[in-house]
């Protein structure tokens, strides 16, 4: 899959609609977002569950069609309940979502979509090693350097974008869509 050179608009505000795509996101909105930090990461969550529509992941993935969607938050939680809000009752295709948190990754998550936030146990590079050639959508915060992480949120001119490195997708087995691919600021390989 070849990315998209140059930088686009960003997704519009965080607000999941529903989508032909499969896995799906199912008629889900963020919570309200409120002010500073707070107002950041209520945007990151919007976008978590608006990457959804776009990525396929592989029938493979999921143990049975009704099995869930779980949302994993490596290192520190910025999201709070945020995320918890936004999950109560999705669903991305067939699989409703769940909200799984991880101080430390000891093992192989169990997981479809990792975020990456800091974590004072654990690099980045130590998680991503947990989740080499599997099928999971990595999405490192920003500020941290996640070399490998399918989608990294980055702030460009003081507004949230995200880049995505289509190599990391293919490695992990997911497919991301040529739409998304045009939003994201400058699609990256893996060795940047």
């Amino acid at each position: 899959m070849a990315g998209v050179a140059g930088a686009a608009e960003p997704l519009p505000a965080p607000q999941v609609e529903r989508a032909r795509s499969t896995p799906k996101a199912e008629g889900r909105q963020a919570p309200p977002i409120t002010e500073g930090r707070n107002a950041n990461y209520a945007l990151k969550a919007g976008y978590l569950y608006k990457f959804t529509p776009f990525v396929d992941w592989p029938a493979t993935a999921f143990e049975a069609p009704s099995s869930p969607f779980r949302l994993c938050i490596a290192g520190h939680d910025p999201f709070g309940g945020v995320v918890d809000h936004a999950a109560r009752g999705a669903r991305v295709g067939e699989h409703p979502v769940i909200v799984v948190r991880l101080p430390a990754v000891a093992r192989s998550p169990d997981c479809h979509m990792l975020f990456l936030a800091a974590s004072r146990g654990q690099t980045p590079q130590q998680v991503m090693a947990m989740v080499a050639g599997q099928p999971v959508l990595t999405v490192a915060d920003e500020g941290l350097e996640a070399p490998g992480a399918v989608i990294q949120f980055v702030m460009i001119d003081s507004r949230l974008r995200f880049e995505i490195r289509a190599d990391a997708a293919q490695a992990a087995g997911l497919t991301v869509s040529s739409k998304l691919l045009a939003l994201a600021a400058q699609p990256k390989e893996s060795g940047r």
